[in-house]
């Protein structure tokens, strides 16, 4: 009953298959560099790359590679704008997972909206705000529908400018 399962967010993975798919995206793609110190609510854990790699050899037989993001979906080039565009980030900063993401727009068209009192996934509900959230998780809602619709009408325009043009 007081088991630890080990896994490559320390944090907890959860259990079940869903845990197993969590944690195998931890050692596959999605390598996240965290520890824990003194202070913190889990016990004390430096992280290393080794004991992520020991691990995920052990568990899954792959080995974790750091800069996959990077490499395969070349997602530092979203810092220059380079083949994007009409991206929205949100993050809720109570979210511990907020430190790895992107805090500010990268440029018009890759956009951050941050909600200071949101949490983990409290911005991703596909039913809007609730009477529970915050008033700028709700506020957030109308700004990712403002946002989202006026880049949907742009495409809509561009998109019979080209058929017209067709003609």
């Amino acid at each position: 009953p007081k088991a630890t399962i080990s896994a490559g967010d320390w944090s907890g993975v959860g259990t079940g298959t869903s845990g197993e798919s969590w944690d195998f995206q931890t050692c596959s793609f999605l390598i996240e560099a965290i520890g824990f110190s003194e202070v913190s609510m889990f016990p004390p854990r430096n992280w290393t790359l080794q004991w992520l790699t020991d691990h995920c050899r052990k568990r899954f037989g792959v080995t974790p590679n750091p800069k996959h993001l990077d490499e395969d979906w070349h997602i530092n080039d979203l810092v220059n704008g380079a083949n994007a565009s009409k991206i929205l980030f949100t993050n809720g900063l109570n979210d511990g997972w907020s430190v790895g993401g992107i805090l500010s727009n990268l440029s018009d068209s890759l956009v951050v909206l941050n909600f200071e009192n949101g949490a983990h996934h409290s911005d991703l509900s596909g039913q809007g705000p609730s009477d529970k959230d915050t008033d700028d998780v709700k506020q957030g809602f109308q700004k990712i529908q403002e946002i989202l619709s006026t880049w949907i009408a742009e495409i809509r325009f561009a998109n019979i400018i080209d058929t017209s043009q067709l003609k």
